[in-house]
């Protein structure tokens, strides 16, 4: 059996009807008319499906697709000292504890988890250092004692396992919109509202979206570092991981995949927002996304890294270690808050006080 035909009114919903003086269909409840094109359009558009993230086809890899190891440890033997290092199962390169030296562990990065490119550290420890300093200067709430107490010496660059995601996107999004004018009719302010449906589509290209593949790290702290100067890419070797901490990845590219995806939808819907102007509202109703020619590569960035704990809470502060950029939470101290507060409040007063002067 057919299904039959109910034309509804994008505005309130209510049936409508074909309207022989004006040759549209109007609505008997809300009295607004539409062309029977503009309809049958409309509902073309309400057929867009709303994709998510992990509706999202990604072409796989041949390699690299599986999960990392279930971060049980390993020993290895120090090339410098001799002694037994025991380190975590996807440590790359590590501190030997007993004679300071670095180690590169390459066992670690054969097969599946060996990297194809790295992008090499640039930015100095000592650079690293004074950009924390700076950062606690600037920060005048920050509790003194916590700067103190910061061991600063333990600042380590960690070679950041990422995958890189290439792909192009044939988009489709919909957006319910409205304009809003208010005349005057006699003694009376009339606001009158038009609801439109926009549509808006297009390709939209992404290279290298970067996604954290180590567990260990903070995924929020990794993207707030960003960006990357991808094309400074160098061939992997492990020499660059010499005198460096590194990890390998405990997500494979599939757990990524999602993360990615959430970045490229969010994009975008930027993209496309950008172009609805001229409108009092504007609110998304569909975003579809069909990926094609998606790739994806293994990757190591560098990362200062230097984790300090204050009333037993981890304050962690990161570094990009190719251009400086900076993110890291810091502790308030009551006390300086609270003179702070002293301090602005004699100051209105004092303002207030030179202003009652001057008037009086």
């Amino acid at each position: 059996m057919s299904e039959a035909k109910v034309y509804r009114c994008p505005c309130c919903g209510s049936v409508l009807t074909w309207d022989g003086r004006s040759g549209e269909m109007k609505c008997g409840s809300c009295s607004n008319t539409f062309p029977l094109e503009t309809l049958e359009q409309y509902d073309l558009d309400q057929n867009i499906r709303d994709t998510r993230a992990e509706d999202f086809q990604w072409s796989r890899p041949a390699e690299g697709t599986v999960d990392g190891d279930d971060g049980e440890l390993r020993a290895y033997t120090c090339s410098s000292c001799g002694a037994q290092m025991v380190v975590s199962d996807t440590a790359a390169a590590a501190c030997c504890p007993y004679c300071g030296n670095d180690s590169v562990i390459p066992q670690a990065l054969q097969g599946k988890y060996r990297p194809q490119a790295v992008i090499p550290f640039l930015v100095t420890r000592e650079e690293a250092v004074d950009a924390y300093k700076d950062l606690c200067k600037r920060k005048r709430l920050v509790p003194r004692k916590f700067i103190r107490d910061s061991r600063i010496e333990k600042m380590q660059g960690i070679y950041v396992p990422f995958w890189l995601f290439d792909c192009e996107t044939d988009s489709d999004v919909t957006y319910k919109a409205t304009r809003t004018s208010t005349t005057r009719e006699g003694k009376y302010m009339v606001t009158r509202t038009r609801h439109y449906s926009v549509r808006r589509g297009g390709t939209v290209s992404f290279a290298d979206v970067p996604v954290n593949s180590s567990t260990k790290l903070d995924d929020t702290l990794m993207e707030a570092v960003e960006p990357y100067d991808v094309s400074s890419l160098e061939k992997f070797n492990t020499a660059y991981l010499s005198g460096f901490q590194a990890e390998r990845y405990d997500q494979g590219v599939d757990k990524c995949m999602p993360r990615a995806a959430q970045r490229i939808r969010e994009s975008v819907s930027r993209v496309f927002r950008s172009t609805v102007t001229g409108y009092s509202t504007v609110v998304p109703v569909n975003t579809q996304v069909n990926l094609t020619h998606s790739t994806s590569r293994y990757v190591m960035m560098p990362v200062w890294i230097l984790n300090s704990t204050w009333r037993g809470k981890t304050y962690t502060f990161a570094m990009n270690g190719q251009n400086g950029r900076v993110r890291g939470g810091l502790p308030v101290g009551k006390g300086r808050v609270a003179a702070a507060s002293l301090g602005l409040f004699t100051l209105l007063a004092l303002a207030g006080a030179a202003i009652v002067y001057f008037l009086f």
